[in-house]
């Protein structure tokens, strides 16, 4: 993703899954669609919070690919000092969420959806590989801490901050990250689909065995 017209394309796509997605989460939590046992209720709420990480992921690549468009663009230098600190932010905190819950997700996938195991294995082992060659521990968080989400008092360490990753890798850092964040929602996006087939045909099941007992 390193052309202007290339980004822009990713941009209008998934900002048009973005609004729908969040449309979906509006009926969800209205309470429109119910589940018609109890075990139904609560996977429709499963869904609900897995929509809302979806929408999060999103909204955190669309950050970075405005940031790469930026960059593909800005003629100054203090521009590409600000796309930058804008895609190193949004990486620290994407990376920081999905970590959070990584452990509940696979605990998850691992009782009741196998079949996408191997999947999520892919996509926590290429996080950990990124975090690891763009050095997200060491320059990364230290960055977010010190001139990204907080600027530090003293301007020479904010400045310094700034600096470290006013480097020509820090691009590919965010084109790496923006594709790996497409690759989790994309992942999401078909779990949630799986998740969905397994309701209906819970529903459907409870409503044929109580047809059949009120026969």
């Amino acid at each position: 993703m390193y052309t202007n017209e290339d980004i822009l394309f990713h941009i209008k796509h998934y900002e048009k899954e973005l609004n729908e997605s969040y449309q979906l989460l509006g009926v969800l939590e209205s309470g429109i669609i119910k589940g018609n046992t109890q075990v139904a209720e609560s996977s429709i709420e499963q869904i609900i919070k897995h929509i809302k990480f979806v929408c999060f992921f999103t909204s955190c690549f669309l950050d970075i690919a405005s940031s790469l468009r930026g960059l593909v663009d800005c003629e100054t230098n203090w521009e590409r000092k600000f796309y930058l600190k804008n895609g190193f932010v949004v990486i620290y905190e994407s990376a920081k969420t999905f970590g959070k819950h990584q452990k509940e997700i696979r605990n998850l996938i691992m009782s009741d959806f196998p079949e996408l195991e191997e999947k999520y294995k892919v996509i926590t082992q290429n996080l950990k590989n990124l975090k690891k060659e763009h050095k997200y521990d060491k320059i990364i968080a230290t960055f977010r801490n010190k001139a990204g989400a907080h600027y530090d008092e003293n301007f020479e360490i904010y400045f310094e901050n700034l600096n470290l990753i006013d480097k020509p890798i820090s691009v590919k850092t965010l084109s790496d990250f923006s594709n790996f964040l497409m690759s989790v929602i994309i992942f999401w996006s078909d779990f949630i689909d799986v998740f969905k087939e397994k309701i209906e045909k819970d529903m459907k099941n409870a409503k044929e065995k109580t047809n059949a007992n009120n026969i």
